[in-house]
Formats: structure tokens, sequence, C-alpha cells
């Protein structure tokens, strides 16, 4: 008896799957790169007979297998060439299906899958690059200065097969600001071969080219594939761009800035006479800052950057460039700023440079100096003094009210004393002017630097009874030793202070005296006028040990907070003890 086959139609063939492409309506084409798999499920019976079809653009973007056993392997698997169909088919609808044969009944044919199939995306896209330029071809600047040769090179792209042609244009900028364009690769001569099998094509030019592009210019890499096997570049795949920054060796002037770190745009005007020059060079060597024509001396290029600061500026416009002192010695481009002095509405007579203030030029007078013309003669005038967050109140002043009167300037004294607070500080002035019965107004603050006193100005302490020698004999101090301080720039009353003394006894063991503490010690009035002398007892003198060195270790808290570690340390004064 003989057995009967199910007859098949299309309600029994569901729609094939792309194994490669998990998303059943939209299909990315870089998936079937390596393969393409069709998997095909249904009730097989042995002996049916299958054939696929993928049903896109005519021609190259349309397949259909031959008919094929199904074998006993489940579910079916079928591979077919995917590449050169999703390549035509990029922004298309395709509908993927197969059909089954059985015995002698009539083909029947599947449920269709509808694919989109979407464009390629550019991420997925190599771009090309010169091996020559930074981070390997990778980064965004091409030093052309001392190039002789370059290489160009575009890896293998997704969807890569022979036969396809590929360009490579090459746009910039020359230096006279001629246009730049050179076409290194084209169809005919450029197509894939074997030599891709290594997964790169590259190949070096001259550089003679490039080596006339203008600095700091932008070098553009074009490169396309007609991935059709086509010779038309209308139609070719357009890869990403890469872009390099052309650097010709010449220093560039990048920014300038004042000494509060604002940036002075090119051509605008600031009112310091000192500011720092930045910029960047395509080598390590040293660049010359000049102003106009004169030399303001040389800086090296540390990785590419360097700054110098540019002091003494006189009042009036300054132009700054920058020449290399290696290969062409090239010059940057320019950079003009304008100095004005003079027009300051408040200022530190003795800050002459609107920047820092030398605390010895301020040891006797501090002065804020006000010129504002569109004050009126009956307005009141205030000038504040702010330290540093921290300082003690003492450290900040605020002026009594004065009349702003009619002449111009206003000088208006300000507390010496301020300045020990702020040593090695900043410090903010503004001045406030109140008009009848308006509300007081106040300026934007300037921000000044307190420099230090140089440690040279700081004296140590001497004992009379050496004789300005530096051997001290005991047997001149059995009444003690004369310990003679003098006075110091800025000393001022409240001023904590430290004293040690430090030796060895005749066994070599540490024999110290702490004479002073800044929580229990200050310098008084009577110092301030006339300096201070101190005694030492000879009860410690006598056990100093005979060749030991005596050290005396002064120190001061200028802004009168008792702290050893912000103190100022005089020299240590040491003597060899003579027993």
């Amino acid at each position: 008896m003989n057995s009967q086959t199910a007859e098949l139609v299309t309600d029994d063939l569901p729609p094939p799957r792309i194994r490669e492409n998990p998303t059943s309506d939209l299909l990315n084409p870089v998936a079937l790169r390596y393969s393409c798999t069709i998997i095909i499920e249904y009730a097989i019976e042995p002996g049916d007979s299958v054939h696929i079809t993928w049903a896109g653009v005519e021609g190259a973007g349309s397949y259909t297998s031959d008919p094929f056993s199904v074998g006993v392997l489940r579910p079916l698997a079928v591979g077919i060439g995917g590449v050169p169909l999703v390549i035509f088919n990029q922004g298309k609808t395709v509908k993927l299906s197969y059909t089954v044969v059985r015995g002698a009944s009539a083909p029947v044919t599947s449920k269709p899958l509808i694919l989109y199939v979407l464009p390629v995306m550019q991420s997925d896209l190599p771009r090309p690059f010169i091996t020559q330029a930074s981070d390997l071809g990778d980064g965004s600047v091409l030093d052309v200065n001392a190039l002789t040769e370059f290489t160009l090179r575009i890896n293998a792209w997704p969807l890569l097969t022979e036969g396809q042609y590929f360009w490579l244009r090459l746009r910039g900028t020359n230096a006279d600001d001629s246009a730049f364009d050179e076409l290194y690769w084209s169809a005919p001569g450029n197509l894939v071969d074997q030599e891709f099998s290594k997964g790169f094509y590259a190949r070096n030019y001259s550089a003679n080219l490039l080596t006339g592009l203008k600095d700091r210019s932008l070098l553009t890499l074009e490169f396309m594939a007609g991935l059709e096997g086509s010779q038309d570049v209308a139609i070719a795949q357009r890869f990403a761009h890469r872009n390099y920054i052309v650097r010709t060796g010449a220093p560039v002037i990048l920014l300038v800035k004042d000494p509060l770190g604002q940036d002075i745009a090119d051509g605008r005007d600031t009112e310091h006479s000192s500011v720092t020059v930045e910029g960047s060079a395509s080598m390590d060597g040293e660049v010359e800052i000049f102003d106009g024509q004169d030399s303001q001396g040389t800086v090296r290029v540390d990785r590419g950057n360097w700054k110098y600061q540019v002091t003494g500026l006189t009042e009036g416009p300054h132009v700054f460039t920058a020449q290399a002192l290696y290969g062409n010695r090239d010059v940057s481009n320019p950079w003009s700023i304008n100095v004005i002095l003079q027009n300051r509405r408040l200022s530190i007579k003795e800050a002459p440079d609107n920047v820092n203030l030398d605390p010895l030029v301020a040891s006797q007078y501090l002065t804020a100096v006000l010129n504002m013309l569109e004050l009126e003669p009956e307005d009141l005038i205030t000038v504040t003094w702010k330290a540093a967050p921290g300082t003690p109140a003492a450290g900040s002043q605020t002026t009594s009210a004065v009349l702003a009167g009619s002449n111009r300037p206003i000088e208006i004294a300000l507390r010496v004393s301020l300045v020990a607070f702020s040593l090695g500080k900043g410090v903010e002035v503004t001045f406030t002017y109140t008009r009848g019965a308006s509300a007081p107004v106040t300026s934007q603050p300037f921000l000044l630097n307190v420099l230090t006193i140089p440690a040279a100005k700081f004296i140590a302490p001497v004992i009379t009874e050496a004789n300005g020698t530096a051997v001290l004999d005991l047997k001149d101090v059995t009444a003690g030793a004369t310990l003679q301080f003098g006075c110091w720039p800025h000393i001022a009353v409240g001023q904590r202070i430290w004293l040690d003394l430090e030796g060895r006894n005749a066994s070599g063991a540490s024999h110290n005296l702490s004479m002073w503490t800044g929580n229990n010690n200050a310098v008084h009035r009577s110092w301030v006028l006339n300096g201070y002398s101190v005694m030492v007892l000879y009860s410690y003198l006598q056990n100093l040990g005979d060749g030991s060195t005596l050290s005396i270790r002064f120190r001061v808290n200028m802004d009168q907070v008792a702290n050893s570690q912000t103190a100022v340390v005089f020299d240590t004064r040491e003597y060899t003890v003579r027993a």
C-alpha cells in the first residue's frame, strides 16, 4: 500500500530568516560582511527540493539559487553570498522567500520575509589617513616641517569585494592662499585586488606639495569607493572625511593674558604693563619673542607649547611676534595690544604696573589714586582694601569718607600696616561714592598682588659679646649674652615671634632652649621704635660643649597670626663655642 504525501500550500511555509541579522524587518548590510545564512523551518519531508529567492534590484541585486535537496539537518541552513546583494540594495526593500517542490506536486513558495536594507553607516567605514600625522595618523595634526615623504592609507572596509574602484582626493590651502586640490587615487587605476588581502592599501608619495601648505590650514582627505563595481564616481560610496591641521614649523601666538589670567584679545586694550604671551610650535626647539622689532627674549618649546612673560610695557600699542630659532626661522602671526596706564579709575600709587605691589616701595606710604572725571565735588568717596579670606580684620580697611572736590586725580591714604598682612597674597581694592541721597555705588574690584619681602631684608639677631665674629667665648658671657634684634621692613606691634637656640653639650647631646613662642610672644612698641635686645642666661650657655655650634633661629608672623608654619624664617645665626 502506497503512503500518501502531504500536499503543501503557502500557509504551511513560514517566512525564512537570516541568522546574522536578528532584526526581522531591518537589515544592517554590515551584518552580512562575512556570511549570509538563510534559516528555513517548515514540516520538511525527505525528498523535498528547495530553492531560495532574494528579490531586489534587478540584475546583481537579485538572486535565485539552484534547487537543492533538504538533507537531514534541521533547521535547514543555507549560505548565500550576501555582500553583493546588500551592496546593490542599500536604502531599498527586498523580499526573501524559498520555494519547495514535493514529489510531482507543483512548486509552492513560502511567505516572504520583507526587509529594508539600511544604507551602510559612516561609523562602519574607515577613514583614510596619513601615517606620518600625529598619533600614527589618527590624530589631528600633520607636521610637514621636516616631511620628505608621506604615506596615504585606507584600511579594508565592510562589503569590500575585488573589482571595486576607489578614489582619494586631498584638499587644502597653499601658503599663498590658493587652493590645494590633488587627486591621488582614481578609477580605473585604483581598484581592489589581492593587495587588500593584508587588510589595507597604502602608497608613498613625495611631500613636496604638502610642504607648501599654509600653516594651521585644514587638509581634508576625501575617499570614495564604487561598491557596485562602477567607475562612475558620481554613484560611489562616500566615506567620512579625515581632517588634519597643517603645521609647517612656524610658531603661532594663541593668546595673550594679563597678570590676572584674563585673555587680552588681539587688538584690544589692557591696563597692565606686563603680559604673558602663549603659543605653540611644531618642534621642541626655541622661539624668540619680539615686541615690534625689539627682542624680549627666548623660550624653549615644551611638547609643542611655549609661554613667555613680557614686562615693563610702556603706554601705547605693542605688536608681539614669535620667531622660530630652528628650520627656516619662520615668524608667527602678529598679536596687537594697546597698553593704557593713565586712564585707570583706581590704582595704587606705589604699584606703578597696576599688578604687583613691592612692599619695600610701600614701606612709608600706601596711596589709592582715584581718577574718575565724572565725580561731582559733593560726592563722598571711600576706598576699601580687602585682604584675602582668613586674614585678620586689621589686614583690611575702609577709609573715612572724603569729598571728591574738584581736583583730579584724588589721592586717599591707606594704612601702611595693611601690607604686612597680605605678603605673598592677593588683595581687592575698590572705591565707593555716594551722591546725595542716592544709594552708594561701588566699583569693580581692582586686583593687586602683594609681593613678599626679600629674604635678605630679614637679618638674623647677633650676640653682641661675639664682637662681630662667628666665635662665642663663654668667658665673655658669664653674666649672660646679649642677643640684639634690629627692625625689618613692615615690622609692627603684635607680630608673633619665635626664638629657639640649638646646641650640644660636652658629651654631644642636644642642648636646646626655646625662648619665645608665637602663642606667648609678640613685637611691642618699643621694639618697633628702637630695636630690641634680650639676655640669654649663662646657666644655658655654660653647658655648651667646646667647639660645638650654637644656632639661633628666629621667626616672625607678619600677619600677627601665631602659626609656626607660616612664619617668616630669618637666616640662621651660628656661633662656634669656646669653653
